[in-house]
């Protein structure tokens, strides 16, 4: 993470020799300080993997990490003092001219003494005789590798839930064509890949289909010719001595060996694609006998490209019984253990739930408590299982923490920064992706960064460091989550490397020197406040359900004062993240104008009645959301001076006065706004705009409306909700070439027709429209239409025919109030996999034809009556019988 740390600052130096205009001897000190990061980077990664092992390295890697901040800190102090001289009034102005070229010449002397502390713990490596550091492995990684090193023999004796795994893997070996394959088995570490692997190693239909095999343990030290000696050694036994050969020569040898012979090979435990693609060549795959190599890995990204017409299988976590019978294997060995006790078992159940399904967190846990029947221990170890768990060096964090040192340290710091979000929370990834961008942990290049946080954490997904908690509907990640032992691990190293800290408790003393925190409503923060000027980030939230029990907003325990704002504008003058959403606050006061880092201010859903004009001083704003505020009656008209803003969340209300956004040129996404205000800027100024909500009555300029829309060319994402009037005829729709998702609510007198919508529309939700059966053929032939939402009042027909949507694979019905008949034609939605049923009161049955809707997957049946509920699981079952997922809610 100390490279993380640098090379952060080396960006902020490029950044700033960009905006500031030094003299030449402070130019050339920033240069110099950069020259010798940059030195020192090389070395950081290596030395990172040898912490754990080696104390000096450990405090050598602190001391880099230390000094970067502080560098980090100077820069930032520097640009805010030159900042509040420029507010001077005029009367100031000489004196302050004063002090920007001291403080300027003094910058100059700091960053010497910056360099000189870098080049003294750039020495201290030989002083300290940590010079090799990239050489070798560390003892801590050698020893777990040998303790972790499997083999097909010795099976777990105590497994639970694997049945219908291994079933289905022996299958997909077995029975598949014969067609050569690399078949793999993903998931997190701990998970039971390699005991899966084992027990379909050892089946005796794959013994019988395979005669040759051979099991090989690769791991992060994966050594090319080891593992070639190891199969061949397995498949061929050999006199000659195959040490002496070389790689090539190995890779041949098992080459010819293989290429007569139905085989299977176990590569357990693969870490690299690199490892792979060097192994590949040795396996014959132009035979169409049978032959197949598995895999087990942590990494998705490599069982898609080992082989990318196979479909990995994911291990799924244990359900909560199958966790409870595999903890009660461990911890009560004897059936009849005399000292099992309903206060036992309600402890284990509640150590259980906490494992979250993980077998080896379960299996680790069980064991430990396996030796101790006092029911105080218990309870001691289910209060303090992260630290029982991280005792352990060959344990369930360390085996955790494998996957957390694998990774680039650009993830590191995005997944540490997924720590701060409380247990069991579902983290928004729209929101999570401003954050990161906010904090700088994306990089500002040829890209968007949207785009680039996208990407990493669909990464930290295939790596199984993070979950998906909910899909959209075109299968893009709209809420993640950690594991709970992975937030543990993220817990734990983020305050080991003064990342963040969580202030849950009143037993939690925050660090002097932490650069990010979050604050928990359980956590009395007012009580508590302390100074901290290497502060970053603070982000609240409100992790109890006291709001919706909650009268008045005055009477919240938890709102914020404006007094605690002028607390935070003194005390974390460096803060770039404010996140306050949910918790009351009426004011924001002019103190807030001080803190010009600041890239984030999130205060939806907060009360906020009044926003300080000061806000326009806040140049470097990325973010300012105050969605979710009705009594919010006015925003200061001085948003356009925030020229760096991306993301821009209102409620959509008139407010009063103007409100000038035209300047906004970087601005990505705008929602909502007033009809009345958008009019009152020019739209042809804001190049950047995806995404774009606007509310209000459209009939009265509805020409010059539509045409400020189409104007907006890179415009993806449009939401339109018509007020006081219905929509007028929306003809101009057609010239948004780019725009692939609608939502409109309102009431629309007549629908365009298929040609006037987005040529290449493939989302479109409706809402209040008031719909009827013509509209839904018209809707049917849009060409390039994958997902259709009908939600409430939509559609006012009791009657439903549909006879298109060709290209339709996801339609939802949600809250239609009249319709009571739904009919499907021969060849309607032929592309159908999933279909969501909502709230349709008076819908009687499923259409006869959802039987031929052979791609359906997906069937949710959501507060629907209990009729409708008990005819598809009875008599109508053999409509949907083909279908894999189907939800009652």
């Amino acid at each position: 993470m100390a490279e993380a740390a640098v090379s952060f600052l080396l960006k902020k130096l490029d950044d700033i020799l960009q905006e500031v205009d030094f003299q030449a001897n402070v130019r050339d000190e920033v240069v110099r300080l950069q020259d010798e990061l940059m030195r020192m980077r090389c070395f950081l990664r290596d030395a990172d993997a040898k912490q754990d092992d080696d104390e000096r390295v450990r405090n050598w890697v602190s001391e880099i990490r230390n000094v970067a901040y502080d560098a980090e800190d100077l820069i930032d102090t520097f640009i805010l003092r030159i900042e509040s001289n420029k507010k001077k009034s005029s009367v100031k102005k000489y004196a302050s001219i004063f002090k920007d070229w001291k403080h300027r010449y003094k910058i100059a002397d700091e960053l010497k003494a910056i360099q000189r502390r870098i080049l003294d713990i750039s020495e201290s490596r030989d002083k300290y005789g940590i010079k090799n550091i990239g050489e070798g492995i560390s003892s801590t990684m050698e020893r777990l590798r040998k303790r972790r090193r499997s083999s097909p023999r010795g099976e777990e004796k105590d497994i639970v839930g694997l049945d219908e795994d291994i079933a289905k893997m022996v299958t997909q070996l077995v029975q598949t064509e014969d067609q050569w394959h690399a078949i793999s088995i993903v998931g997190m570490g701990g998970i039971g890949k390699t005991t899966l692997a084992k027990k379909v190693y050892n089946h005796a239909d794959i013994q019988t289909r395979f005669p040759t095999r051979a099991w090989v343990y690769v791991s992060q030290e994966c050594s090319t010719k080891d593992i070639l000696q190891d199969i061949i050694k397995q498949v061929a036994p050999m006199g000659q001595n195959l040490k002496k050969l070389r790689e090539e020569e190995l890779e041949e040898i098992l080459y010819e060996h293989l290429r007569k012979k139905r085989y299977l090979v176990v590569l357990d435990d693969v870490w690299r694609i690199e490892d792979w693609n060097s192994l590949y060549e040795a396996f014959p795959t132009d035979r169409s006998n049978g032959s197949r190599v598995m895999l087990t890995t942590r990494n998705r990204s490599i069982a898609l490209k080992a082989d990318a017409r196979s479909v990995p299988y994911d291990m799924h976590f244990l359900s909560e019984e199958n966790g409870w019978t595999l903890f009660c294997k461990k911890a009560f060995i004897d059936s009849a253990d005399s000292h099992r006790s309903p206060q036992l078992e309600e402890i284990g159940e509640k150590i259980v739930e906490k494992c979250a399904g993980l077998p080896l967190a379960i299996i680790v846990i069980g064991g430990l408590l396996s030796t101790k029947r006092n029911l105080g221990e218990w309870k001691r170890v289910l209060s303090n299982m992260s630290s029982f768990f991280a005792q352990d060096p060959n344990g369930v964090s360390a085996i955790l923490a494998l996957s957390y040192n694998d990774l680039p340290y650009y993830l590191k710091s995005c997944f540490l920064h997924l720590g701060q979000f409380p247990e069991d929370y579902p983290i928004p990834t729209n929101k999570l992706f401003r954050l990161w961008i906010a904090e700088s942990l994306i990089p500002q290049q040829g890209e968007r960064m949207e785009d680039v946080a996208e990407d990493y954490l669909n990464e930290l997904i295939e790596r199984n460091m993070v979950q998906v908690a909910k899909l959209s509907a075109n299968e893009r990640v709209k809420q993640c989550r950690l594991h709970d032992l992975l937030r543990d691990l993220s817990i734990s190293n983020a305050k080991a490397e003064n990342f963040h800290e969580i202030q849950g408790n009143q037993n939690t003393h925050p660090s002097p020197r932490c650069r990010r925190q979050a604050i928990y409503s359980t956590f009395n923060w007012r009580q508590c406040k302390h100074q901290n000027p290497h502060l970053r980030s603070l982000l609240f939230f409100r992790v109890d359900h006291h709001k919706s029990q909650v009268n008045s907003y005055r009477q919240d325990p938890y709102k914020i004062e404006g007094s605690d704002l002028d607390y935070i504008g003194k005390s974390f003058k460096l803060l770039r993240v404010l996140e306050l959403d949910g918790i009351p606050c009426t004011t924001i006061p002019s103190i807030i104008g001080v803190l010009i880092h600041l890239k984030y201010l999130g205060l939806k859903d907060t009360n906020l009645q009044e926003l300080s004009s000061t806000i326009g001083s806040l140049r470097n704003l990325q973010t300012l959301d105050v969605a979710a505020n009705l009594h919010l009656e006015t925003i200061p008209n001085v948003i356009w001076k925030l020229k760096k803003l991306r993301h821009l969340y209102m409620c959509g209300h008139k407010y009063g006065g103007p409100l000038r956004i035209e300047t906004l040129h970087h601005l990505q996404a705008l929602s909502e706004i007033n009809v009345e205000k958008w009019m009152q800027n020019n739209p042809t100024n804001l190049t950047n705009l995806r995404k774009l909500g606007i509310r209000g009555n459209f009939s009265l300029r509805a020409t010059e409306i539509f045409n400020s829309i189409v104007a907006l060319v890179q415009l993806q994402s449009l939401y339109l909700r018509t007020e006081d009037a219905d929509f007028p005829s929306l003809p101009q729709l057609s010239a948004l070439q780019n725009l692939i998702k609608l939502h409109m609510r309102g009431k629309i007198r007549q629908l365009p027709s298929s040609q006037e919508f987005p040529p290449n529309l493939s989302q479109l939700t409706l809402e209040h429209t008031h719909l009827k059966q013509a509209s839904v053929e018209i809707l049917e032939n849009l060409p390039r239409l994958l997902i259709l939402r009908l939600k409430t009042r939509s559609y006012d027909g009791e009657k439903m025919e549909i006879s298109g949507f060709p290209q339709l694979e996801f339609l939802e019905l949600h809250s239609l109030e009249s319709l009571e008949e739904l009919n499907l034609e021969e060849g309607a939605m032929l592309r159908l996999r999933s279909f969501r049923i909502i709230n349709c009161g008076k819908l009687r049955m499923l259409p006869e034809r959802t039987r031929s809707l052979s791609a359906l997957r997906e069937l949710d049946i959501e507060e629907m009556p209990k009729s409708f509920v008990d005819r598809v699981r009875g008599e109508d079952f053999y409509k949907v019988q083909h279908v894999p997922s189907i939800l009652f809610v």
